[in-house]
């Protein structure tokens, strides 16, 4: 399997997007019990609190589509970018 691939099924697992088996080490972090479970919660929670505040429907409004989309683009690329780092690096800092 390419590098190019892997990051995005390591990323996948670990967003709760997938479950893939290609590295049974890797956790989905997603539920509350993970490290990501809670940050997602917090996001979606203080989104729906600005939404009714500002009296729109998130869903349909480009501001808000355009913050979560970008919040969700930044993280992969961020994830991407630390995986091929981390691969060029070649310690295992654990």
């Amino acid at each position: 399997m390419r590098n190019g691939i892997r990051w995005e099924f390591i990323y996948d697992k670990i967003n709760g997007i997938s479950e893939s088996d290609v590295c049974e080490w890797v956790r989905d972090e997603s539920s509350m019990e993970g490290a990501l479970g809670p940050l997602i919660e917090q996001i979606y929670e203080t989104r729906s609190r600005l939404s009714e505040r500002l009296h729109v429907d998130p869903a349909i409004d480009p501001d808000f589509e355009k913050l979560i989309s970008g919040f969700e683009a930044f993280s992969r690329n961020c994830g991407k970018l630390m995986y091929y780092y981390g691969y060029q690096d070649g310690i295992n800092l654990g």
